[in-house]
């Protein structure tokens, strides 16, 4: 019988030795992951081009293509209607811009008559990139494309 429990103790007291060996050899838990911070958008340089532009108009490339100044355009606009217009007096420059759509990225019809005497008539996504001094920014970057117009007249 004493050596059944000396057999007992001494495996009981292997099985200790084991586990404490086991804790001692075991690899620290690594720490929890660092969530990396989101990359921030690439903002272009046409985009900030077109951001330091203060002008009501349209904008190709940076270039004022149609821009309003009060002592030879008119400018009337429509919420309801969802459009915005700006014109010579003379009818040698317009510029319509019709809301499509409305979303976050909403689709506008934006047609104007420029310096070339073309009539020329665009379907795009512009995304709301500015609001400042009662204006609203708008913004196509595939296209390269942008509208300043009064908050609230769309």
């Amino acid at each position: 019988m004493r050596s059944a429990l000396h057999t007992i103790i001494s495996l009981a007291a292997a099985l200790v030795v084991v586990m404490l060996m086991a804790f001692q050899c075991a690899e620290p838990l690594p720490p929890p992951p660092t969530p990396t911070p989101p990359e921030p958008d690439p903002v272009s340089e046409s985009l900030k081009a077109f951001l330091q532009k203060s002008e009501i108009g349209l904008y190709i490339d940076t270039e004022g293509i149609v821009l309003y100044d009060e002592f030879n355009y008119q400018k009337a606009w429509s919420v309801d209607g969802g459009y915005f217009r700006i014109q010579r007096d003379d009818q040698s420059a317009y510029l319509n811009v019709k809301k499509a759509s409305q979303s976050a990225s909403s689709s506008y019809q934006v047609e104007y008559l420029g310096k070339n005497n073309e009539v020329t008539l665009m379907l795009l996504k512009l995304q709301s990139v500015q609001t400042e001094n009662s204006r609203v920014w708008l913004w196509n970057e595939t296209m390269k494309t942008g509208v300043i117009i009064p908050e609230g007249s769309l």
